[in-house]
C-alpha cells in the first residue's frame, strides 16, 4: 500500500512554464549515472519536441550515443516543426552535445539500416511493419512506456517479432523511475484545474490502470470521499459530484452513451473529469453533462501533460526508456525488478518478460 512519502508536496508547475535548463541538465546527468546508461557507439532515433520531451536527444548524447537523430514530424498535437527543432537543438547546445544531434524531418530508407535504438514517440510512431522492414535485426524498439499505456496500433509487435527486433518496455515501478505515484499527482492536479473541492465532493474514480491504488490513496489522504471502479459498467448508481475517467487507451471510449446515460439519470450535475481514456463527448453533451478539460483530447493524450510536474518525471521516463532499450540491445541479464522488460509478440494486451 502506498504511503504518504510516495507523494511529494504540491503545488505544481503551470502550463508553458519556461524550462530551467540548469536544473534539467543536472537531473539528466544524475539519472544517467543512477541507471548507468551507456549508449556508446550506438545510433539512436528519438523525437524532436518541445517542453521537457525536447531533452530526449541530449540525454542520449550525454549517455555517449555515437549519433542521435531527432525526428521532427508534423502532427495534429504538435504542428510547429520549427519550435520542436529549436527546442531540441537549444538544449543540445546548452549541454554541449549538439555536434552529435541531428534534426531531420524524414529519415531516408537506407539510413534506417544504421539505427540501433528507436524510441517510440509521437514523431516516430506508428512503428509499423513497413518501418520494421527497414531496420536491421539487431535494432531495439523502446516503447518508452509500459504496454498498458499504448494506443492500439502504435507498435506492430508481430512485425517486430518476425524481423527479430526486440521491443523493450519501461518498468514504471522501478525505484529509479517510480512514475505510478506521479500519475496520481497529475490526476490530482487536473482535479485542481477543474475547480474540484476534493474534501467536499463525492468522487468516483473509474480506473483500470496500475496507478489506481496510488490515486485512491492520495485522494483519501487529502480528505476526499472516493470510490474506485475498474470499468464504467461497474459504476454504482449514486448521484456522484465528480466522475474521474482514468482508463487505458482503447479503440472505443469506455465511457460510452450507455454509461453516460446512467450517470445522467442519477445526477445531471455530475462533472466528468477526463484524465485518460475516452469519453463519448457527443453523448455527454446530449445528456447535459459537463466534461473537463473542455478541449477534446486526442486518443492516448492525458488531461494534463507530465511537464506540469516539473522536469524530473519526464526525465526519469526518457532515461529509463533508453536504459531498457540499451539493456535489451546488449543482451543484459536483468532480473524481474529491472528497469525494463521485453514485450513479446501479440497485441497491445501482450504479456511481458523481464529482460
Amino acid at each position: 500500500m502506498p504511503s504518504s512519502r510516495d507523494f511529494p508536496a504540491r503545488p505544481f508547475a503551470r502550463h508553458g512554464a519556461e524550462i530551467d535548463r540548469a536544473e534539467a541538465l543536472a537531473i539528466v546527468r544524475e539519472q544517467i549515472a543512477v541507471l548507468d546508461l551507456d549508449l556508446s557507439g550506438l545510433t539512436v532515433v528519438v523525437g524532436a519536441a518541445t517542453g521537457y520531451q525536447a531533452l530526449a536527444a541530449s540525454a542520449a548524447a550525454l549517455a555517449n550515443a555515437g549519433r542521435v537523430i531527432a525526428l521532427a514530424r508534423m502532427s495534429a498535437r504538435h504542428p510547429n516543426l520549427a519550435a520542436a527543432a529549436d527546442s531540441t537543438l537549444a538544449f543540445s547546445r546548452y549541454a554541449n552535445v549538439s555536434e552529435r544531434v541531428e534534426i531531420t524531418h524524414r529519415i531516408d530508407s537506407r539510413r534506417w539500416l544504421d539505427v540501433d535504438l528507436v524510441a517510440n514517440c509521437l514523431q516516430v510512431a506508428p512503428i509499423s511493419r513497413s518501418l520494421t522492414e527497414l531496420l536491421p535485426s539487431r535494432a531495439v524498439v523502446s516503447l518508452m512506456a509500459e504496454p498498458w499505456e499504448l494506443c492500439p496500433g502504435v507498435v506492430d509487435f508481430d512485425a517486430c517479432d518476425e524481423a527479430g527486433i526486440k521491443v523493450a518496455a519501461l518498468n514504471l515501478s522501478h525505484p529509479a523511475i517510480d512514475l505510478l505515484p506521479e500519475f496520481a499527482r497529475l490526476c490530482c492536479a487536473l482535479l485542481d484545474d477543474a475547480g474540484v473541492d476534493q474534501r467536499a465532493a463525492r468522487l468516483a474514480i473509474v480506473c483500470n490502470t496500475p496507478y489506481a491504488p496510488f490515486l485512491e490513496h492520495m485522494l483519501r489522504e487529502d480528505g476526499a470521499r472516493v470510490s474506485v471502479f475498474s470499468h464504467p459498467v461497474l459504476l454504482s448508481d449514486d448521484p456522484w459530484d465528480v466522475v474521474v475517467v482514468a482508463m487505458r487507451p482503447s479503440s472505443k471510449p469506455p465511457m460510452d452513451i450507455n454509461s453516460l446515460g446512467r450517470i445522467a439519470r442519477n445526477s445531471r450535475r455530475t462533472l466528468l473529469v477526463q484524465f485518460s481514456g475516452g469519453i463519448d463527448r457527443s453523448a455527454a453533451s446530449y445528456f447535459g453533462l459537463r466534461v473537463w478539460p473542455p478541449k477534446r483530447l486526442t486518443r492516448g493524450q492525458l488531461g494534463l501533460p507530465f511537464d506540469v510536474l516539473g522536469p524530473a518525471p519526464t526525465i526519469r521516463r526518457l532515461t529509463g526508456g533508453l536504459k531498457a532499450a540499451e539493456a535489451a540491445y546488449r543482451d543484459a541479464e536483468l532480473g524481474k525488478d529491472s528497469v525494463g522488460f521485453l514485450v513479446k509478440t501479440g497485441s497491445e494486451a501482450v504479456g511481458r518478460e523481464h529482460a
